[in-house]
């Protein structure tokens, strides 16, 4: 066997720790049994209301949200209100492993989400193989390690999982055999390039359980209210299926470490229901502060209709489409203002946490509300509004908290971020809710993903230094950067975080390297 790694990586995306543990202790996922009994294990921290589109970009990084500005798939273009599609080469800083391989260490890395291609001096890169909504396609460092793989192991069998849910329940059954068979798949590619042997770090990330978590949901819930229980019979459980295949697949690589390997099997963040009423967002702030027609419009409206009955009548019926039209555009206007006419809007922000953006004077173009004084009563009031919605289907309030951005996060992009994030109570589906001030509205989820994210995750580490048992505190995302590299005597610089002494091994901060910090080269 070939010399195994000093520090080996592995991660599930968005595999949930509950089910995990669920799971484990029933005897369908011994491997992760046997890492609860054998390793250091804890929860992770992930940044807290952008995670579903920062873990990934903050793993890589080091960095907060706030400083690399990546949270989500499409984001606003400061100093404008138009949106910007966002891919890995539009987040800032730079890939830990780059540091690793500058400084003569051997890495591998092989489909960590939401990452470029990196040209390592002394390593190989594949991104995008088999990753769960792909970026930037299927690409590898050095190039033409591409086509050695498709040869040797074939292509990734599912691509954008969200296509089979359109498809049906058939397509469904489908997509179960495609991330199974995708497993095996990756398990053998890992295998493949562990076995080439000398890697100071190995990583590689499995995305089988994101896709699943997303669309197999209501077949694992039978509260769900898409749960069909015919079609729960026909197909059985696939999520259920996917963890065993994955727990299997991780077993099979924890077997080519050796005593000397320093292991991290990382479940990234969770899932649960599509619970949430992001979808509502936009209906509720205008019901909240679309603005009025003005008393000068509503003169002008006035004079213009007078004017109309004073026009020969043949000439009216001349001018009557035109008339149509221009009725419609000004009461298109009047119902649907554009950004900058409101003092707020909602930003994409996936779907768990709901965005918004105050219409800031100074920032955006047409900016409505000024900064200090009135800026902070504003976001109170719009707190306050919020915090007042009932899910009608539950007789719950609607929204746990709304999160100002600024007082949990600093840093360089933060005025590329949301100003406020809605926290949304999940326990239920939402489909009628109201306020005082709105009355109600009703709406429902038009998306197909049944499952969503939640925000926790879990770490198991074993190898020398590293003591058995639950971890004091949950592990930040931003620390796995400086801990990995710390474990191959490299500091590195410009990170948002220090190595983790429990799992950084005894020792390991002693003769460290320090790397240099990519942007001042």
């Amino acid at each position: 066997m070939a010399m195994a790694p000093r520090v080996l990586f592995l991660a599930l995306d968005a595999a949930d720790k509950d089910l995990i543990e669920t799971w484990a202790n029933e005897g369908s996922m011994p491997t992760f049994r046997s890492l609860r009994e054998k390793a250091a294990w804890g929860p992770t921290a992930n940044p807290t209301g952008l995670f579903v589109g920062a873990i990934w970009p903050s793993f890589w990084t080091g960095l907060s949200p706030a400083r690399h500005g990546r949270y989500c798939f499409s984001q606003i273009r400061t100093g404008t209100y138009d949106h910007d599609h966002i891919t890995p080469y539009d987040t800032r800083g730079e890939a830990f492993w780059n540091a690793l391989s500058a400084a003569g260490r051997r890495v591998a890395i092989v489909d960590v989400p939401k990452t470029r291609p990196s040209r390592l001096t002394d390593g190989i890169q594949l991104v995008d193989w088999g990753t769960h909504d792909p970026d930037v396609g299927f690409q590898t460092w050095p190039e033409p390690l591409a086509q050695e793989i498709v040869d040797r192991i074939g292509r990734h069998p599912v691509g954008q999982c969200d296509d089979y849910r359109i498809r049906g329940r058939v397509s469904l059954s489908g997509l179960r055999d495609a991330l199974l068979k995708g497993i095996e798949m990756k398990t053998r590619l890992v295998e493949y390039l562990l076995d080439q042997g000398g890697w100071d770090l190995f990583a590689a990330v499995f995305a089988e359980s994101h896709c699943a978590g997303h669309q197999f949901w209501h077949l694992h819930d039978p509260a769900h209210p898409r749960h069909d229980p015919v079609e729960a019979r026909a197909i059985g459980d696939p999520l259920r299926e996917v963890y065993a295949a994955l727990d299997a697949a991780i077993g099979r690589l924890l077997a080519r470490a050796g005593e000397e390997t320093a292991v991290f099997v990382l479940a990234s963040h969770g899932m649960g229901a599509h619970y949430d009423a992001t979808f509502l967002l936009d209906e509720i702030l205008r019901r909240l502060y679309m603005p009025g027609p003005t008393a000068s419009e509503r003169a002008l409206a006035r004079g213009a209709e007078s004017a109309w009955r004073f026009l020969p009548g043949g000439l009216r019926r001349v001018l009557r489409p035109l008339r149509g039209r221009v009725k419609a555009s000004l009461a298109s206007a009047v119902s649907h203002p554009e950004l900058a006419s409101l003092p707020c809007f909602s930003v994409p922000n996936n779907d768990v946490y709901g965005g918004i953006r105050i219409n800031l004077a100074g920032r955006e173009p047409q900016g409505r509300i000024r900064p200090g004084a009135e800026y902070d009563a504003f976001c109170d009031m719009l707190a306050s509004d919020l915090l007042a919605f009932v899910n009608l289907d539950t007789g719950k309030p609607l929204v746990h908290r709304v999160l100002r951005t600024s007082e949990l996060y600093q840093g360089e992009r933060l005025q590329d971020l949301p100003d406020l994030m809605v926290e949304w109570d999940r326990d239920a589906p939402v489909s009628a809710i109201s306020s005082p001030k709105t009355g109600t509205i009703r709406g429902e989820f038009p998306g197909i993903r049944t499952g969503d994210h939640k925000p926790e995750g879990m770490v198991f580490a074993m190898g020398p230094g590293i003591r058995r048992g639950r971890l004091p505190r949950p592990v930040s995302i931003t620390e796995f950067a400086p801990t990995i590299a710390a474990r191959l005597g490299i500091r590195l610089e410009n990170v948002d975080a220090a190595p983790v002494a429990e799992l950084a091994g005894t020792g390991s901060a002693a003769g460290m390297v320090t790397s240099q910090d990519p942007r001042s080269a």
